[in-house]
């Protein structure tokens, strides 16, 4: 079916989206709470448990290089059933691990597979949308996104104290099953598969052309910024939080419901404001309120004021202005290039997630147990996102010269 004839609603693309998603995203967080118990139940390191989250998110990244093109060849549902049959598989394969390096393979295995649902939403987004449209789709979809993480670590921290840590990814392979048959019953193909996609020259060529184009990698550079600023609280923040400021494992989700929340209020009012504001508007109102959230975390810390609550407000501003951008700057990427759209989304979702898997290994690398490595990663990483922010307005602005003297 093409995109032409496949015509889904548009809340119904973007709840099927979701639902798929959430079960990828849950993944994590529903068991971040265990990790500083899973040092002695492993006789592990903290710095090789945090480990089972960084190298989750490179191979979440990593994988989704090759998810675009089998889309663009195959079709959107095909590739993202098989996916997420193959992440329920290595789901229940972390639930029976019995060492530290099993579970480090099973977690690469799980982020493999979890992430088909991210390049392929992006495709079938910009298969039915247009860039206002698009927008509005990614802020509700990032809306509705954010609410798995804030619950997750909740649930998670409950059912490790209640049930044990297993019954965490018993939990995410459930709600995987479930997004797998509604997207079997719910979402249409929305794509035309192309039977020479996956030519090496023809894979080769579409990667050569997608890098080149600065906007491009200059808006995923700019996601893979912002996407760190999130992998380095949910990396850091349970030893932060319980370890070094004393939260119970059973609390620690209601500090990331908190920030979660702020997500959502800046994704909202981005639905609002994009019927009045231009998008690179939008994109700077995030960078200035994430950038003053990095720099309160970092000046605190170095004041020695930073506690459990200073540092739930800093990335509380942080989270707020990851709104706007999370909602813009896809669709910038995206559109930069004509045509390919799956393989466009793998590139995209490889700069993005790589990068921000990067930086979620730094905070691991630095570890001392202290909030201060945290606190210099996150301000560094939000001045890089200030200055790709400066190229993207540089970029805007002659496109919008160019344009007026067609």
């Amino acid at each position: 079916m093409s995109a032409q004839t496949a015509s889904p609603g548009f809340l119904v693309v973007i709840f099927v989206m979701v639902l798929a998603e959430s079960a990828s995203i849950m993944s994590t967080d529903l068991y971040t709470p265990s990790l500083p118990d899973l040092v002695a139940w492993f006789d592990a390191t903290p710095e090789l448990l945090k480990l089972t989250i960084s190298i989750n998110v490179i191979a979440y990244g990593a994988a989704q290089i090759i998810y675009g093109p089998l889309a663009d060849r195959f079709g959107r549902r095909p590739v993202m059933l098989t996916a997420i049959s193959l992440f329920i598989l290595s789901s229940l394969l972390c639930a029976f691990v019995r060492t530290i390096d099993e579970l480090l393979i099973a977690r690469v295995l799980q982020g493999l597979f979890a992430s088909a649902e991210a390049v392929i939403c992006l495709a079938v987004f910009r298969d039915l949308f247009d860039e206002k449209q698009q927008i509005k789709a990614y802020a509700i979809y990032g809306m509705a996104i954010a609410l798995a993480p804030a619950v997750a670590p909740i649930l998670g921290g409950y059912i490790h104290v209640y049930l044990g840590w297993q019954y965490n990814f018993y939990l995410t392979a459930v709600l995987a099953s479930i997004a797998a048959l509604l997207i079997y019953l719910l979402l249409p193909e929305t794509g035309t598969p192309d039977r020479g996609a996956l030519a090496w020259r023809v894979v080769a060529g579409t990667y050569v052309r997608i890098v080149r184009n600065r906007q491009f990698y200059i808006y995923a550079l700019l996601a893979g910024c912002a996407l760190g600023m999130i992998y380095c609280f949910i990396t850091a923040a349970p030893f932060i939080l319980i370890e070094y400021y004393g939260v119970a494992v059973e609390h620690f989700g209601y500090y990331q419901a908190v920030i979660v929340v702020a997500y959502f209020a800046g994704a909202t009012l981005t639905t609002k404001l994009v019927e009045h504001y231009s998008a690179i508007r939008l994109l700077n109102l995030g960078l200035a309120i994430m950038l003053i959230g990095a720099v309160l975390i970092v000046a605190l810390e170095y004041t020695d004021r930073l506690n459990h609550l200073t540092l739930a407000f800093g990335n509380l501003l942080i989270a707020f202005g990851l709104g706007p951008i999370f909602s813009v700057v896809p669709t910038r990427a995206m559109s930069a290039i004509d045509g390919s759209a799956g393989s466009t989304a793998s590139a995209f979702g490889f700069i993005e997630i790589g990068l921000a898997g990067i930086v979620a290994a730094l905070v691991s690398v630095f570890h001392d147990g202290t909030a201060m490595p945290y606190a210099i990663i996150v301000a560094s990483t939000a001045i890089g996102s200030i200055w790709l922010g400066v190229i993207a307005n540089r970029l805007d602005r002659r496109n919008a010269t160019a344009m007026a003297n067609v």
